[in-house]
């Protein structure tokens, strides 16, 4: 397999048929966080679709086949971070490519949004505590917290 692998990005608002996917995918790592109605989450979801207001959902796609997704946020982990806007976030990739840098080509195209919208910077979480990707992709880390029992890191992007 490239040590990259060439993705190309849709709107998930013009993919909504993908939408169940996305939620299956969510559900194998934060099912915990999404309540037990997986319908009740795919409307949710189907509902808050859009291509120019807040969040943004994006598919990274191999062939036209959905490989990954992730999402430009207003708000994420309001109740902790009430003040902090501006988000990257629900970034997940197929365990099949995992390799191929599906999650920085994403994240990458995250922020390339966020700066086109003049954003003037954004937020993430991650459980790796020493920032892993993000790190090298020019994230800073902004402290350490506990949420729901898991140990994270906020890091923050100066665009």
């Amino acid at each position: 397999m490239d040590s990259e692998l060439k993705v190309e990005f849709e709107y998930l608002a013009d993919r909504p048929w993908d939408v169940p996917l996305v939620i299956d995918w969510w559900r194998t790592v934060w099912a915990d966080r999404m309540g037990s109605d997986v319908e009740v989450a795919v409307d949710q979801l189907r509902s808050s679709l859009s291509k120019n207001e807040l969040p943004i959902h994006i598919l990274a796609t191999l062939d036209g086949i959905p490989v990954g997704t992730a999402a430009l946020k207003q708000h994420e982990l309001k109740e902790v971070f009430p003040d902090r806007q501006y988000w990257l976030g629900s970034v997940f990739v197929e365990k099949g490519v995992r390799e191929g840098q599906v999650a920085s080509q994403l994240s990458l195209h995250i922020v390339e949004m966020a700066k086109q919208l003049h954003l003037p910077h954004l937020y993430l979480q991650t459980i790796n505590l020493s920032g892993g990707l993000y790190a090298k992709l020019g994230w800073e880390p902004i402290t350490e917290f506990v949420h729901m029992d898991e140990h994270a890191l906020l890091m923050l992007r100066k665009l």
